[in-house]
């Protein structure tokens, strides 16, 4: 029993930890670095932090891709759209002070845990989801030309990654 509450506790810290970091990652990096950051390409413009294609954080994707400013204005419409979409699918602060709760109780919950963590893990499979139907829209936008571009630029990439 004390292993899985240890579990629970040390998924709940990992999973608010890298939530926390995601939101706030751009932000932080935008804060301390003025102007364009030479080591990534980013830019920064207020809070938001953008590589130099201009398309928001699902760039990375088309890094080395020649995008038209057709395809540039359309792949900021579908970011912007997601960014409009987030506060509707983001995880209340209410369910992560459930959990905070739940783990700091004096008798451990293991079923109200347990419903807390699917309801957690639900929010990013959601989040992944719409974060993939993205990727797949903004795909859709390449021509066939920079679709093979694309995929040898992640051969390339798969090619140099540790095995």
């Amino acid at each position: 029993m004390r292993n899985i509450a240890a579990l629970v506790l040390a998924s709940i810290f990992v999973l608010g930890s890298t939530v926390f970091l995601a939101e706030t990652a751009s932000i932080v990096h935008a804060a301390t670095i003025p102007g364009n950051c030479a080591p990534c390409g980013y830019k920064s413009e207020g809070n938001h932090h953008y590589r130099n294609n201009d398309i928001g954080d699902n760039d990375h994707m088309f890094n080395g891709i020649t995008l038209t400013e057709q395809q540039r204005q359309q792949m900021r419409d579908l970011v912007g759209q997601k960014h409009q979409q987030r506060s509707s699918m983001s995880m209340s602060r209410a369910e992560r002070e459930e959990m905070r709760k739940l783990v700091t109780a004096k008798d451990f919950d293991e079923a109200a845990v347990k419903a807390q963590v699917e309801k957690m893990v639900k929010y990013n499979v959601e989040r992944q989801v719409e974060m993939a139907r993205i990727h797949h829209q903004m795909y859709q936008l390449l021509t066939p030309e920079q679709q093979v571009q694309l995929e040898q630029h992640h051969q390339q990439h798969v090619s140099q990654l540790p095995n």
